[in-house]
């Protein structure tokens, strides 16, 4: 063979391997590649695709073979899903279907197409024992035991450091000052009321609140702020919004059959009432976990909290139309684990579910002996076609309401055996159906009375203990299962806490008995020893035990980042290996430390961070020797999320409608969702989240998807936002009334234009932006004078051009 030939093939091979080089992955992709690809491949690919004589010569056991390809060429081009073959097949775009007997569902084809638009990122060979081998030694390594989130959490020394009077100011300066950075000076009074505000409550501050602030010149003129914002009803809206995100809430089902959660409502308004009543946050877990389980109070308020609170578990996104019942049964429990696992500890238990996790200590046994606990726990009231989420009913369940339900019940059945027989009895026998009418006549008033006595049975999505007749969720084991297929039981796995946290030598916190068969398994599969219960009120207890390592911190996290634009540690929904490190480790240990000494209240822990010098420091631009303030030397810059926004713009145009609580959503229970009108004045909490059709006002401002848990909203600033602002009808509209209070503060042009700077931005129009204004406003009446005849109509619009100027403007759409 001629050298040179062969020379130049190499060359070029070398250079396409370069092109298609795996990009280094971050943590999001691998969880997805975890959770929602290689399941796939494993469960619909690999028996087919794999070995010495894959059919079509193709492997998809690993990256390398994918980009080999088979006979009809490489089965990926890594960031063009339209270019390959995978996805052309699997979307059965062509001759060639794949899996050939069912296509796969449009959420999981989607999920194929967008790992290979991030590049095919492959943490490691799919060809793998799903089970790690039994160890001969330790179960974890001391690096895996000494990793920073899973120690106890200890109250560190504050630094001592000059000129600070805050723990929390010490522990900043005293990085910021080991790096040779200076703190910004405290911002103005009319910055950090506009910043505080939008905090606390969602929402700007008013001229005349302002005034207030800057009139008051007490020592604890912030501190009244503060508290103020605090006590509003506003403020649970716009926290409660911040854990609805961590909670996935949606008023519909979404994937497959995207019907009406009617309900879930209560779920939304049990969360604001929460906030709002500094409810303790370990209590707040607790009862959204194992609310039904917690021990009976005398308060029905308070036992209906409990039995909403469970919506937590409840609302997730399920494949209702799945024939396979046992895998929806766990595909449930795995999507109520995962929003648990992220949400509360900061870990992706998820990855769990084929093999050991890759990269953090989380054994394939310890995931399915969490995962019993949620398949021992009735999520669905029924395993139909389409199935329907579980739901409870709030009735009283006082002695005197159950002797009205009972007599009622009673005399309806009695009515309707009365109908019966007088149907029977023939017309000719008079008297005997005059009888029948009379006594029915009798029970009909009794109904009458009754129902009124009855009230309208509110119900909640809801969760309830397994049992043997709930559709196969009688508590009991689970065993591990091979490559996360149930068909492929190994060995057994009772409940137990994780084990990196809980130590291996613990025993089951639930008791197991003799194994049982339910009959209403639709399948033949080996389950573990049936068991007393399902484990959640432990699980919750654990969870919010005060020396837990994971819960307080993940939690103050999530306070910081969303007053500091950036968690201490900067990915808030994974606290393990491929998570991010927190810049202040001590500090946060600190928070964590005394939110738990101070009752778990979360009023408390923004008082302490809001009234620091860090907090209340002046913003800028980053120093060079800090690009990323991560040691917060300035205040961060940051844009008002899509609900703000859109709330900012209904207050400053005087609309915005303050009713508290209730619900918008059209849609009877469990129908399928059509079309969702969005044309109220409410605040955007109250606003229908549909899932697979989420508000595009919404969307354009980075909402987050509802389908999934979402501690952290991607920030973006992009052109279709100003143009979304410059053309919408909802800002057109919300702009003419802005308008008309434009022109009703003044009849000078130039006191307009100081109404609408102070309405907006807080403060007064330089002399220059006043020139403008007018200059605007002039020609755009000269502009119009062609197409608007009438004076009067021809001024109105030209003001309400001029306000969503305002409204569309950077000054309007960031805090500061």
């Amino acid at each position: 063979m001629n050298g040179r030939p062969f020379l130049i093939l190499m060359i070029s091979l070398i250079a396409c391997s370069q092109t298609i080089a795996q990009p280094a992955p971050t943590p999001e992709a691998i969880e997805h590649f975890e959770k929602k690809v290689r399941p796939l491949l494993i469960e619909h690919c690999v028996k087919c695709h794999t070995g010495d004589k894959p059919k079509g010569g193709l492997r998809l056991d690993s990256r390398a073979t994918l980009l080999k390809g088979g006979t009809a060429g490489p089965a990926i081009v890594p960031g063009d899903p339209a270019k390959s073959i995978l996805v052309e097949v699997v979307k059965y775009d062509t001759d060639i279907k794949m899996p050939p007997k069912t296509k796969l569902r449009d959420d999981q084809i989607a999920a194929i197409s967008d790992w290979v638009k991030a590049g095919a990122p492959w943490p490691s060979a799919i060809a793998e024992p799903a089970i790690t081998p039994v160890k001969t030694g330790p179960l974890f390594t001391e690096e895996q035991k000494k990793f920073w989130a899973f120690q106890p959490i200890v109250r560190p020394p504050v630094p001592k450091v000059e000129g600070t009077s805050q723990p929390i100011d010490a522990f900043l300066r005293s990085k910021q000052l080991a790096a040779g950075l200076k703190p910004s000076p405290l911002a103005d009074k009319r910055t950090l009321l506009r910043r505080v505000t939008f905090d606390l409550i969602g929402l700007p501050p008013t001229p005349d609140e302002l005034d207030a602030f800057q009139k008051d010149d007490s020592t604890d003129a912030f501190a009244k702020v503060v508290d103020r914002l605090l006590a509003s009803p506003a403020y649970g809206e716009r926290w409660g919004r911040h854990w609805l995100d961590v909670a996935r809430y949606a008023d519909s089902n979404g994937l497959d059959e995207n019907t009406a959660f009617a309900n879930a409502w209560r779920y939304r308004d049990y969360v604001v009432r929460s906030f709002n009543e500094d409810k303790p946050f370990d209590r707040f877990l607790r009862e959204q976990i194992a609310g039904d389980l917690l021990p009976a109070s005398a308060d029905p308020k308070v036992q209906t909290e409990r039995l909403t609170a469970l919506g937590y578990l409840a609302l997730g996104a399920k494949v209702l139309a799945e024939p396979d019942k046992q895998k929806m049964m766990l595909d449930i429990a795995d999507e109520q684990l995962d929003v648990l696992g992220k949400g509360i500890m900061g870990l992706t238990m998820g990855c769990a579910r084929c093999h050991d996790h890759k990269f953090d200590p989380i054994p394939t046994r310890d995931y399915y002996s969490l995962l019993g606990i949620f398949t021992s726990t009735r999520t669905m009231q029924n395993l139909n076609t389409v199935a329907k989420t579980f739901e409870r009913s709030l009735m009283p369940d006082t002695p005197e309401m159950k002797a009205i339900r009972t007599q009622l019940d009673a005399a309806r059945k009695e009515v309707k055996k009365l109908e019966a027989d007088f149907s029977k009895t023939p017309a000719k026998e008079k008297e005997k159906r005059e009888e029948i009418h009379v006594k029915a006549e009798v029970q009909r008033s009794i109904i009458k009375k009754l129902e009124p006595q009855v009230p309208v049975p509110a119900s909640v999505l809801a969760v309830e203990e397994g049992s043997p007749g709930a559709y196969g969720t009688q508590p009991r084991n689970l065993y591990i299962q091979a490559r996360g297929n149930y068909i492929s039981p190994t060995d057994e796995a009772p409940a137990n806490f994780l084990r990196i946290i809980a130590g291996e030598n613990q025993t089951s916190f639930v008791a197991s008995t003799a194994n049982k068969t339910d009959t209403k398994v639709p399948n033949k599969t080996r389950f573990g020893q049936t068991r007393s219960q399902s484990g959640r009120l432990e699980l919750a207890t654990w969870l919010t035990d005060p020396k837990h390592p994971l819960t307080a911190r993940v939690f103050v996290n999530r306070v910081w980042q969303h007053h500091f634009g950036e968690g201490i540690v900067r990915s808030p929904d994974n606290f393990g290996r491929l998570g991010e490190r927190p810049t202040h480790p001590e500090l946060l240990d600190w928070l964590a430390a005394e939110f738990v000494a101070n009752g778990w209240s979360v009023k408390q822990l923004h008082r302490r961070i809001l009234m620091t010098d860090s907090y209340r420091q002046a913003g800028g631009a980053p120093p060079a020797q800090d690009p990323d303030n991560s040691l917060l030397s300035v205040y961060p810059r940051r844009r008002l999320e899509a609900e703000a926004i859109r709330d900012s713009i209904l207050a400053v145009a005087g609309t915005l409608d303050r009713t508290l609580g209730g619900t918008l959503f059209p849609h009877g229970n469990f129908e399928y969702v059509g079309g969702v009108k969005y044309d109220t004045t409410r605040r955007s909490l109250y606003l229908p989240v549909i899932r697979s059709k989420t508000f595009d006002f919404l969307i354009t401002f980075d909402f987050p998807d509802p389908v999934t848990m979402n501690g952290k909203r991607v920030n973006t600033v992009v052109a279709p936002q100003a143009l979304f602002l410059m053309n919408n009808p909802f800002v057109t509209t919300q702009a003419k009334a802005f308008a008309a209070r434009i022109e009703g503060a003044s009849t000078d042009p130039a006191g307009r234009i100081r109404f609408a700077y102070r309405q907006t931005f807080l403060r007064e129009p330089t002399s220059v932006e006043i020139a403008s204004g007018e200059q605007f406003v002039n020609r755009y009446l000269e502009a119009t004078v062609a197409s608007e005849k009438d004076a009067a109509k021809r001024k109105q619009t030209a003001w309400a051009a001029f306000a969503q100027v305002l409204l569309a403007s950077n000054e309007f759409v960031f805090v500061e």
